[in-house]
């Protein structure tokens, strides 16, 4: 499985000018953790996430309905490139302590975001597969073995 099946499709963005209150609206209502921020021309400028909202709004008691994303976005962002795989993603989103990146083409360009607990869901049900796999093979040859 590609990076690109296993982001978010399509991939949630807003403006630099969203508001805090508007960011969440849109994520609780796709049930994402995050989301892209674009600038005017349609580039990213950053990401929104819960840990932004809980680390750079709750404690400053920040107004949700002024404050734009534009000042609690994260940036710059941790990417990746489509043609890394899943292990790499999680490998990244383990050195870099994130549970989202920023998935990119090979023209730099943003694709899409990639979540730690969709990839993981991923790695999950490829083991199971492989352990169903495994069974199967192991006690295909029948009793006492041939």
């Amino acid at each position: 499985m590609s990076l690109i099946t296993a982001s978010h499709n399509p991939p949630l963005t807003a403006p630099l000018n969203t508001t805090v209150f508007e960011a969440c609206e849109l994520m609780l209502k796709r049930g994402l953790g995050a989301m892209a921020v674009l600038n005017s021309d349609g580039s990213l400028a950053g990401i929104f996430t819960e840990r932004d909202l809980l680390r750079k709004v709750v404690p400053r008691r920040l107004d949700c309905e002024t404050t734009t994303l534009r000042d609690v976005m994260t940036s710059p962002c941790v990417v990746i490139h489509t043609n890394h795989t899943i292990h790499d993603a999680i490998s990244e989103m383990v050195a870099n302590k994130v549970n989202h990146l920023i998935l990119l083409d090979e023209n730099e360009k943003f694709v899409s975001i990639v979540s730690y607990r969709t990839l993981l869901g991923h790695e999950i049900e490829n083991l199971h597969m492989e352990v169903d796999h495994l069974t199967a093979y192991i006690g295909s040859d029948g009793i006492g073995g041939d």
